[in-house]
């Protein structure tokens, strides 16, 4: 290029050669303005276009609750396992909050302190703690001792009462129940008999008691080789009840004596009171599976018989 006069000496530009707000975005070449050419805090959200801060541009522990909008954090933003139990506060589990099981399980905790769940157990089973180490278990009752109802019979009128099979092998010993028993015919006696299911044992009953009535009259009475047991004697008729207690040993059993026991109170003909005790045997090998009830030579009229099964300790 020709110049008039002396050629112009090179020199760069500086920052006191350009007038202010003279460089427009046009002048300015795209990726020339670095970090370096911006003024701390110059920045602020609307120079940020939507979408335009992505995770690399955020420090580590940049994000505070603060920057988080109410309500913004929901479940697809956790990691599987990231809540542990002091974020939850107390009391704020409820069962809708469980996840669903089997009906009947019961949860407990095993040997290393963790849930398990007790499976369902059978009708009639109890939960029983089977030790340290391990949750508990259903299981059955032990084995032990008591009565086992076998028969409920309700009296309405009857000449002679046959309660039979009631005996059996399950069951070594028996203890009846009668309560409120009326009858017919006054200063009649209770007895009654073993039977099969097919016969009456009418002999071999050696039974003895004793007893009062009254202010202090004592009663003394029994039989050898009689026909009966006897329960209460000369009770009054169905203006009053008889009640008795009664064990039964062995009844279901061949070859041995069968034994009974029994405790009896009601009201004499002669409207005193009376209690009797009597205990004695029957001297017959037979298998009986029942009894008979009567009294005297009239009806039974009313009245409530209970069978038990003693069970073995």
């Amino acid at each position: 290029m020709a110049y008039i006069g002396r050629t112009p000496t090179n020199a760069a530009l500086t920052a006191s050669d350009l007038a202010d707000g003279i460089v427009t975005t046009a002048k300015i070449d795209a990726d020339a303005v670095t970090d370096a050419k911006i003024a701390d805090d110059v920045v602020g959200t609307e120079h940020l276009t939507a979408n335009e801060v992505d995770t690399a541009a955020l420090g580590a522990d940049a994000v505070t609750g603060a920057q988080l909008a109410d309500n913004a954090v929901n479940s697809e933003h956790y990691t599987d396992g990231s809540i542990d139990t002091a974020h939850i506060a107390d009391n704020q589990i409820t069962l809708d909050k469980l996840a669903g099981g089997t009906d009947g399980n019961i949860i407990s905790y095993d040997a290393s302190g963790d849930p398990v769940a007790i499976a369902t157990g059978s009708d009639g089973q109890v939960l029983t703690s089977t030790g340290a180490g391990s949750p508990p278990a259903f299981e059955a009752l032990p084995s032990s001792g008591g009565l086992v109802l076998i028969s409920n019979t309700t009296i309405s009128s009857t000449g002679t009462l046959d309660i039979n099979g009631i005996f059996s092998a399950t069951y070594q010993n028996y203890r009846v129940i009668g309560s409120n028993l009326k009858c017919a015919t006054d200063n009649s006696d209770w007895t009654f008999q073993l039977r099969t299911s097919s016969a009456v044992q009418g002999s071999s009953y050696y039974w003895a008691g004793v007893g009062q009535r009254g202010a202090g009259s004592a009663i003394d009475d029994g039989d050898t080789n009689g026909g009966n047991f006897k329960i209460l004697r000369n009770t009054a008729n169905d203006t009053a009840s008889t009640n008795f207690d009664m064990t039964l040993f062995q009844p279901n059993v061949a070859n041995v004596s069968k034994n009974y026991s029994c405790i009896a109170g009601g009201r004499r003909n002669d409207d005193t009171g009376q209690v009797l005790t009597t205990s004695g045997f029957c001297a017959s090998d037979t298998v009986f599976t029942g009894i008979r009830i009567l009294v005297g030579a009239g009806q039974v009229t009313a009245g409530n018989i209970l069978v038990f099964g003693i069970k073995d300790s």
